[in-house]
């Protein structure tokens, strides 16, 4: 039987497949999908591992972006369309550096890319938005972190700031509602071993050409199985709720560098459930 919302609400952890790399024999690839509509596509390289993934509303609200790798917080947007580019730009590209740049104590948050994800495919049709990923993986390598920032800011300006400390911090959140199918889990950054990634080459299409023509490579971290993970998720979050966790950190000293992270199927999952519109957006932070 299927639980109601406010019995999930008060689940302690929930039983739930997660799509880990097993197979190492070919090297791991991640497309992205080159028409509207289309779902990502990976190699046959994953298996499905049962985990478990606790309820992360029924913990002290003490996790912390450079702890943990993640946080959850709560902001009431003036967007009235998340579809909206102009929107996009013109408001929440603002909001979501202000609530990005204090959630990390950073002296600026500077947003360089929105992505839509949905189950509809006629969202995706309409608005080129993705499908979700279910997978545990974190977005960046050093040299793909680097990269970015060249392709943002230039090699003049970024050969600059790179000789600073930077963080690439995603910003996660539903965009029409309670998210009620495919949440997001996260991985407590300090149980992740760095030797069960592997770098995988990202394949995706230069945004926002609709064509879908030209393809951007690069790199992201996905993960081997590893029993010492442990997984958290925010059960039925809200349009007023972001989760923020870490994609990227230069620093080496103990602060978490990246919180996996994975859409998963949960098994909690309303039969005649909404279809999971969100949006995330990710930013570079400097610090003085």
């Amino acid at each position: 039987m299927t639980a109601q919302p406010q019995d999930v609400m008060l689940q302690p952890q929930v039983e739930a497949e997660l799509n880990y790399l097993d197979n190492l024999d070919e090297i791991p690839v991640f497309a992205q999908s080159e028409k509207i509509g289309e779902s990502i596509r990976v190699n046959d390289n994953r298996a499905p591992r049962e985990m478990s993934i606790s309820n992360a509303r029924l913990m002290p609200n003490t996790f912390s972006l450079d702890v943990e790798g993640f946080t959850l917080a709560e902001q009431v947007t003036n967007v009235t369309d998340f579809n909206d580019d102009d929107q996009l730009a013109n408001i929440y590209t603002t909001e979501v550096e202000n609530l990005i740049a204090e959630a990390t104590g950073g002296s600026v948050a500077i947003v360089f890319d929105h992505t839509r994800r949905s189950t509809d495919v006629a969202h995706r049709e309409k608005y080129a938005s993705r499908d979700p990923v279910p997978a545990p993986h974190s977005d960046y390598t050093d040299a793909s972190a680097f990269q970015r920032m060249r392709d943002k800011f230039g090699n003049k300006e970024a050969e600059d700031r790179l000789q600073r400390r930077f963080s690439i911090i995603n910003a996660w959140r539903s965009m029409s509602g309670t998210l009620e199918q495919w949440p997001l889990t996260v991985c407590d950054a300090r149980t992740i071993d760095d030797s069960r990634l592997t770098q995988t080459r990202r394949e995706a299409p230069v945004r926002p050409d609709p064509s879908f023509e030209y393809n951007r490579p690069s790199e992201t971290r996905h993960a081997i199985f590893d029993p010492n993970h442990k997984w958290f998720w925010y059960p039925r979050m809200t349009a007023d709720e972001v989760l923020l966790f870490k994609n990227y950190d230069t620093l080496t000293d103990g602060t978490a560098r990246y919180a996996l992270h994975s859409a998963f199927k949960d098994p909690n999952t309303p039969s005649n459930a909404a279809p999971r519109e969100t949006i995330e957006t990710r930013a570079f932070v400097f610090y003085d």
